[in-house]
């Protein structure tokens, strides 16, 4: 498999186009993503890249008309893709507490084994 696929395969499973959420604002999301990474980086390191990214790289990468990846681009979709999951996972966590608080309050009894597996779900959760 190529950079280019790589890279393309990545931001298209993180980031995916769904009801609601057209390749537009994908690539916007990416964009503001792997801007997030970059403000975080040394004023030498960036100094050193030969461009900083561009909607327009994203879009090449998005579509697979890149005609390569540079190391520096793909550890900057790596850093993203993961940030973007712990985002996803914290939100996850938070769904489900509120699913819990939820379902006590309407019917404790009658929601109580449900009830029981989100709070096993959330206690056996990492909140790192």
């Amino acid at each position: 498999m190529s950079d280019v696929t790589m890279a393309q395969h990545l931001v298209q499973e993180t980031w995916p186009e769904r009801a609601g959420r057209p390749v537009k604002t994908c690539i916007a999301m990416i964009f503001d993503a792997l801007r997030r990474v970059e403000r975080k980086l040394p004023e030498p390191v960036l100094r050193e890249r030969p461009r900083q990214w561009t909607e327009r790289r994203v879009r090449s990468i998005w579509n697979g008309e890149a005609r390569r990846i540079d190391s520096y681009e793909m550890s900057d979709l790596e850093r993203a893709a993961a940030e973007e999951a712990k985002s996803e996972f914290r939100t996850s966590i938070n769904r489900a507490a509120r699913m819990a608080a939820f379902l006590a309050a309407q019917d404790q009894d009658f929601h109580g084994p449900e009830i029981d597996r989100l709070r096993q779900f959330l206690g056996g959760v990492d909140r790192a």
